[in-house]
C-alpha cells in the first residue's frame, strides 16, 4: 500500500494566525499556491487558508489570517494514499495538509500530486475528455460584472469560468484572478497592478473580460484523458474549457480526473426529496448546491447524516412558494432549518448557509473553551 507520506510534498510555506491576509495573498501569488496551512508556534496545524476563503470573506488585507482561515482538515502521513484522495474528493479542495500523530504539520498533498502519481502508475482512464468533463459548462458573458463572476463561482462551487463574447470563447477567469484584483484595490502587493480600477467597488462593477486571461488554453472533447492530465501538470493549470468545433461544451478539471478514477469508500447518507421540482435544471442545480455545502461543512466537522426536503406549498409561478427543510447531523450536534421562498434554490441556499454558520459558531465556541482551559493550566 502506498502511504500519503510517499506522495506528499514538503509544506515549505506556512502561515501563523496573526499573519495578515496581505501576507497570505503575497505568498500565494509569488509561490503559485492555492492552499496554505496555518500552524501554531510549535508547528501544529491550526487552520487552512485558500483563495476560496479570501473571496468569500472579503476582509481587509490588514486583517489577521485567523479571521478567514478554515478549521484544520488534514490526513495522516501514515494513511493509505486512497484516504487522501477520498478526502480531496469529498472536501472538493485543491490540497490537504498532512500531519503526524501529534497533529504536527509534515507536508501537503495536492490534486496535482495525485494526478502525477496516477499518471506515472498508468492508472488514468483510457477514454476521451468528453467522458469525464463537467457539462454543460457554467459560463459568464464577457460584459457581465466581476461581482457577478464572483457570485456565480461561489454559488456553483467552481473556481474557473469560461468567458463568452459573441457566442465564442473569449478567455477564462479564476478565483485567483478575482481575489488578487479585489485585494490589490486595498493594498498594493509586489509589482503587479490592478489597472485603472482603484477601488473594490470599481473592480466589482468592471466587465469580467477586464480581469480574464485571454486567450484561454483549451482542450478538445476528443482528446485523451492522459493528454489533458499531462497538460495540467506542464501548464500548472487546474482545468480547461472543452471545445467541440470551436464551441464550449464543458469544463474539465483536476477534480474531474480524480472523480473518474477514485471510488470513494464511504458514501455519505444523503436523503434529498425533490420530487416537487419538475424542471430538470432545477434538480441539477439543487444537487450541485447540496454537494457544495456538504464539502464546505465537511471541512469543519464530520457529517453523519443530511436530509434536504423540498415541498411546493402551491403552484409556483402564480404566487406560490416552496418550503425547504434541511437537517444535518454531525459528530458534535444536529441542526435543522426551514426556509420558504418562491425560488426553491434560494430557500435551500439560505437553509444550508444558516446551518453552516451555526456549525462554525459551535466550532469557534469549542476552540475558545479549549484556549481558556489551556491558559488556566499554564
Amino acid at each position: 500500500m502506498v502511504k500519503v507520506r510517499e506522495i506528499m510534498r514538503e509544506a515549505s510555506i506556512t502561515l501563523r494566525k496573526d499573519d495578515t491576509v496581505a501576507k497570505a495573498l503575497s505568498v500565494m501569488v509569488s509561490e503559485g499556491l492555492w492552499v496554505i496551512p496555518v500552524v501554531s508556534g510549535e508547528g501544529r496545524l491550526v487552520g487552512v487558508v485558500s483563495y476560496r476563503e479570501l473571496l468569500e470573506r472579503r476582509v481587509s488585507p490588514r486583517a489577521r489570517i485567523s479571521s478567514v482561515m478554515y478549521p484544520p482538515y488534514s490526513v495522516n502521513g501514515d494513511d493509505d494514499f486512497s484516504e487522501a484522495v477520498g478526502r480531496i474528493f469529498t472536501l472538493r479542495v485543491r490540497g490537504i495538509p498532512v500531519v503526524d500523530q501529534g497533529r504536527y504539520l509534515i507536508g501537503i498533498i495536492t490534486r496535482e500530486d495525485v494526478i502525477r502519481y496516477l499518471l506515472n502508475a498508468n492508472m488514468l482512464p483510457g477514454g476521451r475528455v468528453s467522458s469525464i468533463m463537467s457539462s454543460p459548462a457554467i459560463t459568464i458573458d464577457a460584459e457581465e460584472s466581476v461581482a457577478r463572476a464572483r457570485m456565480v463561482m461561489l454559488k456553483n462551487g467552481v473556481s474557473k469560468l469560461p468567458v463568452i463574447e459573441g457566442g465564442k470563447l473569449y478567455g477564462i477567469v479564476s478565483m485567483r484572478d478575482l481575489a488578487e484584483k479585489m485585494y490589490y484595490a486595498f493594498y498594493q502587493i509586489g509589482s503587479r497592478r490592478t489597472g485603472f480600477y482603484k477601488t473594490e467597488e470599481e473592480i466589482l462593477a468592471a466587465p469580467v473580460k477586464e480581469v480574464a486571461s485571454s486567450p484561454a488554453v483549451t482542450v478538445d472533447q476528443n482528446d485523451p484523458v492522459r493528454r489533458v492530465a499531462e497538460l495540467m501538470l506542464s501548464k500548472r493549470y487546474s482545468g480547461f474549457p472543452v471545445l467541440s468545433e470551436g464551441r464550449v461544451v464543458g469544463m474539465v478539471s483536476s477534480y474531474d480526473i480524480i472523480k473518474s478514477v477514485v471510488r470513494v469508500r464511504e458514501e455519505l447518507p444523503v436523503e434529498a426529496r425533490i420530487s416537487d421540482l419538475e424542471a430538470e435544471d432545477q434538480r441539477q442545480a439543487l444537487n450541485r448546491l447540496i454537494s457544495n455545502y456538504i464539502a464546505k461543512i465537511s471541512r469543519i466537522t464530520k457529517i453523519l447524516d443530511i436530509k434536504v426536503i423540498v415541498k411546493r406549498l402551491s403552484k409556483a409561478g402564480s404566487g406560490g412558494a416552496y418550503i425547504v427543510n434541511v437537517y444535518v447531523k454531525t459528530n458534535h450536534d444536529q441542526y435543522s432549518v426551514e426556509e420558504i421562498d418562491k425560488d426553491p434554490l434560494i430557500a435551500a441556499r439560505r437553509s444550508l448557509d444558516l446551518i453552516e454558520k451555526r456549525i462554525i459558531k459551535h466550532y469557534d465556541r469549542l476552540r475558545t473553551l479549549k484556549r481558556r482551559e489551556k491558559q488556566e493550566v499554564e
